[in-house]
């Protein structure tokens, strides 16, 4: 038997990481689950040439900062690597730095900034590591041009437990309602969780193969004796 071979496998295997669990996700075609504050389901309108499917999560709410879109979540056991995407709109008439902004889009984690974007549909369409951007045209709503987006982010590892993900507007001059409004939809969170679910038998451990290669070992000795 060729152990070394076989240790080599072993070692190889063990450094293969484990591949991301889906650990919330939605297109808000038929539910807002796990979603309180601000916001309402609302028809995609143009914005479902552009993967937005039907509905989207849409939130218009006033005040700086305007009141958030908050997502809850529970673990059972630790996420790490945790990674949330999403698909965002910046609806009608946001402003840079033209005399009614800045008008700026925030993502908190456990009441910590993630995200703070100023986004101008009059101007040029925001650039950044966290951004893909999709389409700058009137997509529907109250009349001016709108901006898409997909949006990705590596989070901290996260600990069992709750956890909150509050999406929001803020600036000065922030008017929201019809003026200027918001919209996220196919938002998803992976990560790997520290634990598989306890009706699932974890793996044999490197431990207990190599114990059963050293009990295969010690007969074939005792075989040759």
């Amino acid at each position: 038997m060729n152990f070394k071979a076989i240790f080599a496998a072993l070692a190889v295997a063990a450094s293969i990481p484990a591949s991301a669990d889906v650990i919330y996700t939605n297109n808000f075609e038929s539910n807002a689950n796990g979603f309180s504050g601000a916001g309402a389901l609302t028809a995609t309108q143009g914005y479902s040439q552009l993967g937005f499917g039907q509905q989207m999560l849409r939130n218009g709410a006033t005040g700086n900062p305007a009141a958030a879109s908050v997502l809850s979540l529970n673990f059972a056991s630790a996420i790490n690597a945790p990674t949330l995407k999403l698909s965002f709109g910046a609806i009608d008439s946001w402003d840079a730095n033209n005399g009614y902004g800045p008008d700026y889009f925030n993502i908190r984690v456990d009441g910590k900034e993630l995200y703070k974007q100023n986004f101008d549909t009059f101007g040029n369409s925001a650039s950044d590591a966290h951004l893909t951007f999709l389409n700058h045209s009137h997509l529907g709503f109250y009349g001016w041009e709108d901006q898409a987006y997909e949006m990705s982010f590596t989070l901290d590892n996260l600990a069992a437990g709750t956890h909150s993900i509050e999406f929001f507007a803020s600036g000065a001059v922030w008017q929201g309602d019809t003026d200027e409004s918001w919209a996220i939809d196919n938002i998803s969170l992976t990560g790997e969780r520290a634990a598989p679910p306890a009706d699932i038998p974890e793996p044999v451990s490197g431990a207990l193969l190599l114990g059963g290669l050293g009990a295969m070992a010690l007969a074939r000795r005792r075989r040759r004796a």
